[in-house]
């Protein structure tokens, strides 16, 4: 597959987040610290409406907790892995070129994050955000951000169980061409690399976006019960210690598999929603042992 496309250096787009909707900040926050995270709790400030974030910050990437406060959201009512975040250099040409290939971007707005530094004190971080209209993905939210304006916090904490890196988001899909096609477009990205039967991968640099067909998906994800089509399965994250990110996660009572040597699964509690792969490095990831 080969996708006729205008790339050019502005307008590359790398992954930024994942972004979970959930009900209950103090229960994930606990859970979370109890698997070793270090999190970042702020407000977000957008189109009129307050959104509180818990962030777990990997290097110049992060994974989102958001509880909505607005009340003209109530529409979500699952608790789940909801979108991700691509980032860009060049918002404006971003977006025009989405709209030129037939995507709806909402309009661009700006974002104001009110992080909690000291006693009566915040920190105030704006950004520029653009949304996808619903109808153009069917899977999930994805929203673009400029990574040349944004100023990211501390992004380059350690966590104590060793988790350094997001490295892939994984969507499941009974249309896998039809999905990849449209992922192309998104990321400016022309030729996707086929991936076991009949699922595929985009390449973003070191990361990637995996579209995973029905078919497929007991190769990424073993003994996964997928209950909506399409949707955002997952993620892929890295670690510079497994032994200690083990250690970790093992106190807790989830689903915990091991994949090979090198990596191993987990789902999330229903509280949170998704699932995780953990591993070494980008090559002990299923995709990657089994890519063409």
């Amino acid at each position: 597959m080969n996708l006729s496309s205008n790339q050019t250096a502005h307008d590359s787009v790398t992954l930024v987040h994942a972004t979970h909707l959930i009900k209950d900040s103090s229960e994930v926050a606990s859970f979370l610290k109890k698997l070793g995270f270090g999190l970042l709790e702020f407000i977000k400030v957008s189109d009129g409406g307050n959104t509180h974030c818990l962030q777990i910050s990997l290097n110049e990437t992060y994974i989102s907790f958001e509880r909505r406060n607005n009340l003209y959201t109530q529409e979500f009512v699952d608790i789940a892995l909801t979108g991700f975040g691509l980032g860009t250099k060049d918002i404006e040409s971003t977006q025009g070129r989405l709209t030129l290939h037939g995507f709806h971007p909402l309009a661009i707005e700006e974002q104001k994050l009110l992080f909690s530094v000291a006693k009566k004190e915040r920190r105030e971080i704006e950004c520029k955000v653009f949304k996808l209209k619903k109808s153009d993905l069917l899977e999930g939210n994805v929203e673009f951000i400029d990574v040349s304006t944004s100023v990211k916090p501390n992004t380059k904490s350690v966590h104590y169980n060793a988790l350094s890196h997001f490295h892939a988001v994984i969507i499941c899909t009974n249309k896998p061409e039809e999905t990849i096609a449209r992922y192309c477009w998104l990321t400016n990205k022309p030729s996707p690399r086929r991936i076991f039967n009949s699922s595929w991968q985009v390449v973003l640099g070191q990361q990637k976006i995996i579209v995973c067909s029905v078919e497929d998906v007991e190769r990424i994800f073993p003994s996964i019960n997928v209950k909506n089509l399409p949707s955002i399965l997952g993620y892929a994250l890295l670690t510079e210690n497994l032994s200690k990110t083990k250690d970790c996660f093992s106190y807790n009572e989830f689903l915990f598999q091991s994949l090979n040597q090198s990596s191993f699964q987990l789902k999330l509690p229903d509280f949170i929603g998704g699932n995780l792969i953990i591993g070494t490095s980008a090559a002990g990831f299923p995709w990657n042992d089994n890519s063409n």
